[in-house]
């Protein structure tokens, strides 16, 4: 039996449909990417996702996800948590933030796996390169012995510390903010910054109720490495600095 054209076309319409409602009624049709990291195929983590697997383009929102690591977690440990919308942050986009750092160290997107991976306790080898901010490793103190911990602290940068990706931009932008913008006190602010923008020594010790850091170094951080809550010694100081200028 000959099946002639008019007849075909309707068949075949008949069957794609049918292919369609067959894959949506067991969740079989995707109608968008999805972020599914690959999992561990042996061992004790066997079947667990992989941090190693987070690639650049994995959202915060991503993350959590995936790996139950809370986006506030993240974006604290990495200092984005100014932006309105941390969870939109993209682990490609500390490539974008930072350049390669004096030492040949990056914070990029293996900075995120291996944060994820620790902060989950499962296993991940790092390439040699890779850096973490103080924020995240001081969020990882509870998590790791004090042997590996100190280890970790062998890889750790200050934010403030940084390299921008474009330092040229960097210094224009800096110098923008000084003339023209408003003077707030943000996760990369250090304690140069708040010295340059005319507060004494003597009044942000007076503030913090200890010496300050080295100049270079990043406020949050400082106040992090302490034990201490960021936001309670970023408004007192930002006050200060609202009434002088």
């Amino acid at each position: 039996m000959k099946l002639r054209s008019k007849h075909l076309a309707p068949i075949i319409a008949l069957a794609f449909i049918a292919g369609i409602g067959l894959t949506m009624f067991f969740n079989l049709w995707i109608t968008e990417s999805s972020k599914i990291p690959a999992t561990y195929l042996s061992g004790e983590f066997a079947g667990e996702y992989n941090p190693g697997d987070i690639r650049g383009s994995y959202s915060f929102d991503d993350i959590e996800e995936a790996f139950k690591v809370p986006v506030e977690v993240l974006a604290k440990a990495f200092g984005v948590e100014d932006r309105a919308k941390p969870g939109d942050f993209q682990a490609k986009e500390l490539e974008e933030m930072y350049g390669p750092q004096d030492d040949g160290g990056e914070v990029e997107t293996d900075a995120v796996r291996l944060f994820t991976a620790l902060y989950t306790g499962r296993p991940y080898t790092p390439e040699e390169t890779t850096r973490l901010p103080n924020p995240a490793v001081a969020l990882l103190k509870d998590k790791l012995s004090t042997a590996d911990f100190q280890a970790l602290q062998k890889i750790a940068v200050s934010l403030g510390d940084l390299q921008p990706a474009d330092s040229t931009e960097g210094t224009v932008a800096a110098e923008e903010h000084s003339a023209d913008e408003e003077i707030a006190i943000k996760g990369k602010t250090t304690f140069d910054d708040l010295l340059t923008w005319g507060l004494t020594k003597e009044e942000i010790e007076g503030i913090l109720g200890m010496p300050m850091g080295t100049r270079a170094t990043a406020v949050r951080d400082f106040v992090m490495e302490k034990g201490l809550e960021f936001s309670e010694y970023k408004d007192k100081l930002q006050s200060l600095l609202d009434a002088k200028n």
